[in-house]
């Protein structure tokens, strides 16, 4: 099937080799600033965007759950001894916990062509361990005429492997054209670039002090060292350390400014509106960038977070677990991988306790939480008696079923 990988053996490749350092591509903007993602972190939009985001998906807990189907019924249990559980939730290699491996994992998914990861596979199917590529040190090559396709990784020394699908862990954002990737940094770098130009002129500014450059003009000609004096002295009072002051010009001198105030460009708000763009185009809500306006409150502000899990982390949950069902357990049908969201929907404590009350039946309606079900959501001990592992039928139900006649023959 894979007659053109002839070349270069994917199976042996040693791991060892893993280029540590590379260049990342760059895109060129209007505003003439190349963005590459060494140089968009340093926006603080993108490297809060990018921090919300990893570290929501990392901080989520992760883990291999068991699914029995029997009938129409479903019993779920956490398959705490298994490899794949203790891989994905403890450590996925030697120097990473499952943390840190979510959060490179998704840095590399919103900055870069998406994640790649090389699996370490003994001959049962066991992962070991799964070895993060650095960024911009891959690419995804497919022949023209065909669907299939491998990882080229490029190692410090120079050389390159391939690797085969079945090899990896692969993890990307939303693709043009079902395969590759396209990168965030792609398409917002008119977004990006231009905060980087606002905060490049902003820092020029500053580093002047606060005061623009400018043109002393004489209607008399002067000598080469008075004009030398007169600039040394004017940088002097009026320069970045200068003592400024009220500036007294006699022979019929004159000062031309040549660079516009922050009032005259705008900034702030210019720079108020790249913070929003950077936002949308990496769909995050901008109070999510601690960027707010007079119009947020407290109880909208909690909606704000509620709809940040569902709708912005929602679909990299989805992919995260769809990726490891495939890449990891095989797409079995009997486990899956779940990250846990249900610690970052809690509300205040009246809320939770309003909720679990109605989950045990409140109001004599039937319940769908045992107690200890609930006691194990607040991370509490178990209670040793039956009736803790009982779902509370609700007083209307029991009702309902002393006054429901018996069989006759009985």
């Amino acid at each position: 099937m894979f007659n053109w990988l002839k070349r270069k053996s994917a199976q042996k490749v040693p791991l060892d080799q893993l280029a540590d350092i590379a260049g990342f591509v760059r895109y060129g903007t209007a505003s003439g600033v190349a963005v590459s993602a060494n140089t968009a972190v340093q926006v603080s939009a993108v490297a809060c965007a990018v921090k919300v985001l990893a570290e929501g998906i990392a901080q989520m807990p992760v883990r291999v759950v068991n699914e029995d189907f029997n009938s129409d019924k479903v019993t779920r249990t956490t398959a705490r001894d298994h490899w794949a559980h203790r891989l994905l939730a403890k450590a996925p290699n030697g120097w990473q916990t499952s943390f840190e491996f979510r959060e490179y994992a998704m840095t590399a998914a919103l900055l870069d062509r998406g994640f790649l990861g090389i699996k370490n596979t003994l001959s049962n199917g066991k992962v070991t361990e799964i070895l993060p590529i650095p960024m911009g040190t891959w690419s995804l090559e497919k022949p023209v005429d065909g669907w299939d396709h491998f990882f080229r990784v490029s190692y410090a020394n120079g050389t390159s492997g391939d690797f085969l699908p079945s090899q990896c862990v692969y993890l990307r954002g939303p693709s043009l054209d079902g395969f590759k990737a396209l990168p965030a940094l792609s398409a917002a770098r008119e977004a990006i670039g231009l905060s980087q130009a606002l905060e490049k002129q902003q820092a020029r500014l500053a580093g002047n002090g606060g005061k623009p450059s400018g043109v002393l003009s004489f209607e008399e000609t002067l000598s080469p060292e008075r004009r030398d004096k007169l600039r040394e002295l004017w940088q002097e009072r009026f320069g970045p350390n200068g003592e400024g002051g009220v500036a007294v010009l006699d022979g019929s001198a004159k000062f031309m400014s040549m660079t516009m105030t922050s009032v005259d460009a705008q900034t702030l708000e210019s720079r108020r509106h790249q913070v929003e763009e950077v936002a949308r185009a990496f769909r995050v809500h901008p109070i999510m960038l601690m960027h707010s306006n007079n119009s947020t409150t407290f109880a909208s502000a909690e909606q704000h977070f509620r709809n940040h899990v569902v709708h912005t982390l929602g679909p990299w949950m989805r992919r995260f677990e769809d990726v490891m069902n495939r890449d990891i357990l095989g797409n079995r049908t009997d486990m899956r991988v779940d990250l846990d969201e249900r610690g970052l929907l809690r509300g205040d404590f009246a809320d939770q306790a309003e909720y679990y009350t109605k989950a045990l039946g409140s109001g004599g309606q039937p319940g769908w939480m045992t107690v200890n079900e609930i006691r194990a959501e607040r991370d509490m001990n178990a209670v040793a008696e039956p009736w803790a592992d009982t779902v509370p039928q609700g007083a209307m139900m029991q009702d309902e079923a002393a006054s429901t006649p018996g069989d006759p023959a009985e």
